[in-house]
């Protein structure tokens, strides 16, 4: 009989963990989300399965936000709470700490002003979105993902920030400030996860799902094996080869090696069709350490890759649909921003955050309103006097007149006039917005806003833009129509100074971006100092595709 020890027990457990364990790969738009969705329905809620015993963790809010959206449309018998197991892996264990979150946007600038690390006067705090982002607390935080020691992993990088002293220096300020309230302290993400390991037993449930698998970090894995250990049946799915977070620590090898599982391969994409997926398939030889999964074309599609040398040229009216604006870093996405409000588009970002400030475009509407004749309610006002200077005085702009003034009151251009301190020459009254909002309304946004409602009227910008621009890691697991990506790199990112594994790791990006087009690829090339050489990629593709065009004529 076999002796009973510490690794016979680790093989029994991975003997136990592979028989109850089956692992999707799902190449680009193969419907992983939507496979797992029906395994969930099929196979355990039509059985009569309490929703309570299906858990469903993905590495990103939308993912799983839309496997409990497509679940609840199949059994709209059960409601969303009744999902609670639906979640990101931080969400799942946060329900067993009580003490308040590292907030990303609040905290981190709060820290890097009480370490000076950035001034009161720094420009950035204007911006309402900005979030400060530290290097040295990315490589920290990377390290703890990893569970490797922060010093080993600083070494590892090719690109330093900050040296060794000022490193260290920031992970001990980091670490004193979490603490610094003793009565009320602060965990963050990767804290739960640590503390889930050691302190929590996660209660039995029949299934556990785990999708995007190949996004999760060492940390992260070892809270997976502890929720494992009381599951009756698991399913993984992933796509190492479109596993770009590596940055944070993510190791695809737990999916595709480490996890125990009997292999699926999902083998048609629904997402692009022949075009399209030649195209990809350029970027993927490249990439050298993935599993082998070949996978089909949507037959009933085909496709197109275009490549410029400048925006100007890219034709947007010709092609329908949604657009991805896409590039490596934000640097590059600022520029591609910018380039879009030179020709008058319409964008946002990943999270909705449109292209203009929505202050302004409430004020030109409100006023646009009141030239007409109609009647305008507290907030517009609000918005008007914000941008308007023929006030009788500064006081009604201010919040303490408005305070006792309903929400829902309707306000006319005569009756601001007479009770509201609206001062404006009778020549005035009539004139358009970009005439009488004169005051802190830069002309550089006024002509912003003139070219929009030129090319695309009032009705439109008041619905949600069809164009996003955003890094490529922000539109993982999504699709648009048309997809725009732009080579340029910053010095951090850039091919030609990476080692071989990086220069994997950015095809693996490469490769994600233009796996997201439905219909078209659109690819803006600039040989700039850093950039990401695709243009060899569309060469191979143009040099095939005319030898493939060629032989069927034959």
């Amino acid at each position: 009989m076999m002796p009973i020890t510490q690794e016979n027990l680790e093989i029994r457990k991975l003997k136990n963990i592979y028989h109850k364990t089956i692992k999707i790969y799902g190449p680009p738009g193969t419907g992983k989300t939507t496979t797992l969705v029906e395994k969930v329905v099929r196979k355990y809620l039509a059985k009569g399965i309490d929703p309570e015993q299906i858990a469903f963790i993905s590495f990103t809010n939308k993912a799983v936000n839309t496997a409990r959206k497509r679940t609840l449309e199949a059994f709209p018998k059960f409601s969303d709470k009744q999902f609670s197991r639906f979640q990101t892996l931080h969400k799942y264990c946060r329900r067993y700490f009580n003490e308040n979150i590292f907030d990303i946007k609040e905290c981190m600038i709060d820290f890097a002003l009480e370490e000076t690390i950035i001034k009161h006067t720094d420009k950035r705090l204007d911006d309402e979105g900005f979030v400060y982002k530290d290097w040295s607390l990315s490589i920290y935080d990377k390290s703890r993902n990893m569970m490797r020691p922060p010093i080993d992993v600083y070494k590892e990088e090719s690109y330093k920030e900050d040296n060794i002293d000022l490193f260290l220096k920031k992970i001990s300020a980091y670490e004193a400030y979490k603490k610094s309230n003793p009565q009320n302290p602060l965990i963050d993400f990767t804290d739960m996860i640590e503390r889930a390991i050691d302190e929590i037993t996660f209660p039995p449930i029949q299934v556990l799902i785990l999708d995007e698998a190949q996004d999760f970090t060492p940390l992260q894995w070892s809270v997976i094996y502890k929720i494992v250990e009381n599951v009756k049946r698991v399913y993984l799915a992933g796509d190492d080869d479109q596993a770009i977070y590596k940055w944070n620590g993510a190791d695809p090898k737990y999916f595709t090696t480490y996890f125990p599982g009997r292999k699926v391969v999902l083998r048609q994409t629904y997402r692009f069709g022949s075009n399209i997926h030649s195209f990809s398939q350029m970027i993927r030889k490249d990439i050298t350490d993935s599993i082998e999964k070949e996978f089909r074309a949507n037959p009933n599609k085909t496709g197109q890759i275009k490549r410029y040398l400048s925006f100007k040229e890219i034709n947007f009216t010709k092609y329908h649909g949604s657009w991805f604006f896409l590039a490596r870093v934000n640097k590059v996405v600022n520029q591609l921003r910018m380039m879009a409000k030179q020709e008058g588009l319409y964008f946002s970002d990943n999270k909705g955050n449109k292209s203009f400030n929505e202050n302004e475009w409430l004020a030109i509407r409100a006023w646009t309103a009141l030239t007409k004749g109609k009647s305008i309610q507290k907030k517009e006002v609000q918005a008007v006097y914000k941008y308007i200077r023929e006030l009788k005085d500064a006081s009604f702009r201010e919040d303490y007149f408005w305070k006792d003034q309903s929400e829902y009151a309707e306000y006319n251009l005569e009756y601001l006039e007479k009770e509201c301190g609206l001062d404006l020459p009778e020549d005035m009254k009539t004139k358009p917005w970009m005439h009488v909002l004169n005051r802190n309304f830069i002309p550089s946004r006024k002509l912003y806003f003139i070219s929009l409602l030129k090319r695309y009227g009032q009705k439109t910008l008041d619905q949600s833009p069809k164009i996003i621009i955003d890094t490529i890691h922000s539109v993982k697991g999504d699709e648009a129509d048309n997809v725009l990506l732009f080579n340029k790199c910053d010095y951090a990112s850039d091919y030609n100074r990476k080692n071989k594994q990086e220069r994997i790791d950015e095809n693996r990006v490469m490769y994600t971006a233009i796996t997201r087009a439905v219909d078209s690829v659109h690819i803006l090339y600039a040989k700039d100092r850093y950039y990401y050489p695709i243009g060899k990629h569309y060469l191979t593709y143009q040099q095939e595709k005319i030898y493939h065009d060629r032989s069927k004529h034959i």
